[in-house]
């Protein structure tokens, strides 16, 4: 087996486990609408999100499906073909992202909607999210400070 595919098992597999635990967390939190795990700050709060990110609203799950998934086959086709020019972090952020869509579009389509169950709500003003968000939120914000610094790091070479 070359280093590539065992490479690209490893992250399938990384991808597989953190959506299993994403489902796993939010099937928990279904039979366990409003516990209270930290008094007066966590708490597990089922809100059904049948919009989009940041509450965009078109009024359609196929179309939230679709979009999903060709964003998903595009990052995923990208970090297993595209291994000279994308290195190990990059995969594993990327992976992140892939595996948060994969889980979110799972709802859409066997719910309808989205599971979010994390809930500060009552010590900080935050939306309520689920684990599959902080996977999306992670990756994309790692994805940012990675093409930021190569970039920071072109334009200086070319001042050279």
């Amino acid at each position: 087996m070359s280093k590539m595919k065992k490479e690209n098992k490893i992250l399938l597999l990384s991808i597989l486990l953190l959506i299993i635990i994403d489902q796993i967390l939010k099937f928990i939190a279904l039979k366990n609408n409003n516990l209270v795990l930290i008094n007066g700050i966590l708490k597990i709060g089922i809100y059904q999100n049948e919009n989009g990110t940041y509450g965009v609203n078109n009024n359609s799950t196929i179309m939230y499906v679709l979009t999903n998934l060709v964003i998903i086959a595009v990052a995923f086709k990208f970090i297993t073909t595209q291994n000279q020019f994308v290195d190990r972090k990059t995969k594993v952020f990327l992976s992140l992202i892939i595996a948060g869509g994969i889980s979110n579009t799972i709802d859409r389509i066997f719910r309808g909607y989205v599971v979010e169950f994390i809930d500060f709500t009552d010590f900080i003003k935050l939306p309520i999210f689920n684990l599959a968000d902080i996977y999306i939120l992670i990756g994309w914000i790692s994805m940012v400070a990675i093409f930021a610094a190569f970039t920071a790091k072109e334009i200086k070479n070319r001042k050279k």
